[in-house]
């Protein structure tokens, strides 16, 4: 024991005359780890002047519908809505079946939560339908500029002063950021977000491939333009031949919702009872959601993606 107690002696005696040598050293060596650390904090900083988008379900779908600038204001009316139509179901049913007033306002509240992000949804298809109707356009003056010398920055410059909204707004949103010093292949991949069409995500990596390994990007850039073209031709092709399928579909939709209307404003002795039961209600119910699910598969039956 005493061996042993002499030993740890020895070793503490010795590792404070080393520290103690040293001191001076290891004081300078941890202010130089501190400035490191300082420097690449603020390194990091500055990399990180931009604003980091949000990844959520509501902030992806605004984006697609250009309205990401109001995150917070549709968020609270999003709210609002399913709150909303929680309480009108529960009035509804306060009316017709007042035991049931809890589980309407149960039934209302994802009703009107999906039925805004329904909404949001038809907005963002709609204006990304609008861009995709005028990305051949986009492609063309981006041709005419590239083949008469003009650099990628100076093209998007021209889109953003030309082409039609909304495209135009992506583009001179993507211009103001490579002017603010962000790196080109992060913001088209950010417009690649913003914009959900394949053609202009072949866009992307064509420049991405011709910034690599080089080669005629007008050429690349024009016959996609061309391609876009054919395709919006078979489309519409496709659409003339599906016109009497999704007519017959709406039509057979419809046609129970309006053979009960005419039956009931016809001799209302036949529906009044059937309504008046509680067990007939749920299952009307359950047949309106039924109709609904077939109607939708008519409706995908005939329908393509070109």
């Amino acid at each position: 024991m005493m061996v042993f107690c002499s030993v740890i002696a020895i070793g503490v005696l010795a590792i404070a005359a080393l520290k103690s040598g040293h001191a001076d050293e290891l004081m300078r060596l941890s202010k130089q780890k501190r400035r490191l650390a300082d420097r690449d904090r603020d390194n990091a900083e500055e990399d990180n002047i931009f604003t980091k988008q949000r990844d959520d379900y509501l902030s992806r779908v605004l984006a697609l519908a250009g309205l990401e600038a109001r995150y917070d204001q549709m968020k609270t009316n999003w709210i609002i809505t399913t709150v909303s139509s929680g309480v009108v179901f529960a009035i509804i049913m306060m009316f017709g079946v007042p035991e049931l007033m809890v589980v309407g306002f149960i039934i209302g509240l994802p009703i009107g939560a999906a039925g805004f992000i329904f909404y949001l949804n038809w907005v963002a298809k709609r204006r990304q339908a609008r861009m995709t109707e005028q990305l051949p356009q986009v492609l063309e003056t981006m041709v005419s500029s590239l083949r008469a010398g003009s650099p990628i920055m100076e093209c998007f410059k021209v889109i953003a002063e030309t082409s039609p909204d909304p495209i135009r707004g992506e583009f001179k949103r993507g211009l103001i950021s490579l002017q603010l010093g962000k790196p080109f292949k992060d913001t088209l991949k950010e417009m690649c977000l913003r914009i959900k069409a394949p053609d202009f995500q072949l866009l992307t990596q064509a420049i991405f491939i011709s910034q690599d390994v080089g080669g005629n990007l007008a050429d690349v850039v024009s016959v996609i333009a061309v391609a876009i073209r054919e395709r919006f031709k078979l489309r519409d092709f496709l659409a003339a031949l599906t016109s009497q399928g999704k007519a017959t579909a709406m039509f057979i939709g419809c046609l129970p919702y309006g053979i009960t209307m005419i039956t009931y404003l016809a001799t209302p002795g036949y529906i009044i009872p059937f309504l008046n039961h509680p067990v007939a209600r749920i299952v009307l119910l359950l047949l309106i959601i039924w109709e609904g699910i077939g109607f939708y598969i008519l409706m995908k039956m005939t329908t393509f993606e070109v």
